[in-house]
């Protein structure tokens, strides 16, 4: 959980950048750059993963899960914009490109299982077998375009 508000409080300094101003951050070694956020990243999918199995084996409620979700989220979003105003080598945009694919389709599964926590949030005894299927869908079509990201690196 202290890697988490560690990554949290990270996160929170690229939102608080004024937004009319379009940075670029220069990045000096694509690959450890990449890498970073990749690593992050895991971390984050890792909890949120880790969170959602407890909400659904009602060790954990709906909201405390969802509040866990929000912050994942936001959390993605900030690799993403990240990402967007690195300044990479031409020859690493591809697998950036890839990896920004991937967050998007991730936190488009974390937005489902907030919808799934809400369900469960509403009625606790609500069959979410599709569900589970189709938010595991979600993320394997997500975690494929990890290995395009990875196939794509010069």
């Amino acid at each position: 959980m202290i890697i988490l508000a560690a990554i949290t409080v990270g996160s929170f300094t690229i939102w608080v950048m004024p937004q009319g101003t379009q940075a670029k951050f220069v990045v000096s070694d694509a690959k450890e750059n990449l890498d970073g956020i990749i690593d992050q990243q895991k971390t984050v999918a890792d909890s949120t993963s880790e969170e959602f199995a407890k909400m659904t084996n009602v060790q954990i409620t709906p909201d405390n899960y969802i509040n866990i979700a929000q912050i994942s989220s936001s959390q993605v979003n900030s690799f993403i914009i990240t990402i967007v105003q690195s300044d990479i080598p031409e020859e690493w945009r591809e697998s950036y490109s890839a990896y920004t694919s991937y967050l998007r389709a991730y936190n488009s599964y974390i937005q489902e299982t907030i919808v799934v926590a809400n369900k469960l949030k509403e009625n606790p005894g609500v069959d979410i077998t599709e569900d589970k299927i189709k938010i595991a869908t979600m993320l394997n079509d997500a975690n494929s375009m990890i290995d395009v990201s990875q196939k794509a690196r010069p």
